[in-house]
């Protein structure tokens, strides 16, 4: 049985969340770690553990079962980062569920 894929610094993967722009249009997408999150948006690919998000909250609705996201979080080093999408009600919950542990 071949072991499951992880990230060096945050531990297993236990899965993916698109993110979108509009609702619509793909805008990236947060991969879901045993010990925090790989966000990939906006040209940007941050590593951070969940301790470093600082703000992950719903802002809105969206069509299709979206909703707009509000996050914040801060790299290792330090810098603060602010991001607003859409991902499906679903994943948010997951992803707030995921944060709260």
């Amino acid at each position: 049985m071949p072991s499951a894929k992880k990230d060096d610094m945050l531990g297993e993967i236990k899965g993916r969340i698109p993110l979108y722009s509009n609702g619509i249009d793909n805008a990236g997408q947060i991969i879901l770690c045993e010990s925090g999150i790989i966000l990939e948006a906006e040209g940007n690919t941050l590593k951070v553990p969940f301790r470093y998000i600082t703000m992950l909250e719903k802002s809105g609705e969206l069509p299709l079962g979206k909703v707009s996201v509000e996050i914040e979080v801060f790299d290792p080093a330090g810098n603060k980062y602010y991001y607003q999408f859409g991902m499906a009600d679903t994943h948010f919950l997951m992803l707030k569920r995921a944060c709260s542990k």
